[in-house]
C-alpha cells in the first residue's frame, strides 16, 4: 500500500516537486471555494463538502 503525500511528509520523507505542485494546486482550489468541511471519526475520513454549501432555505 502507497502512503498518501501528507502520511510521507508526517514521516519525515522527502516529497517530488510534482508533488508538491499538486498539493499547492488542490489547496487553491479549496480556498477559492472558501474552505471545506472534512468529517471524520477517529482516522477515518467520513465525508468532506465546501464550508458554504449549506442551504438553510433548501430544508424547509
Amino acid at each position: 500500500m502507497q502512503l498518501s503525500c501528507y502520511e510521507r511528509f508526517k514521516a519525515g520523507e522527502e516529497l517530488h516537486i510534482e508533488e508538491i505542485n499538486a498539493l499547492i494546486k488542490s489547496l487553491k482550489n479549496i480556498l477559492s471555494k472558501g474552505g471545506i468541511v472534512v468529517v471524520s471519526e477517529g482516522n477515518s475520513l467520513i465525508t468532506t463538502y465546501n464550508l458554504d454549501s449549506f442551504n438553510r432555505k433548501k430544508t424547509k
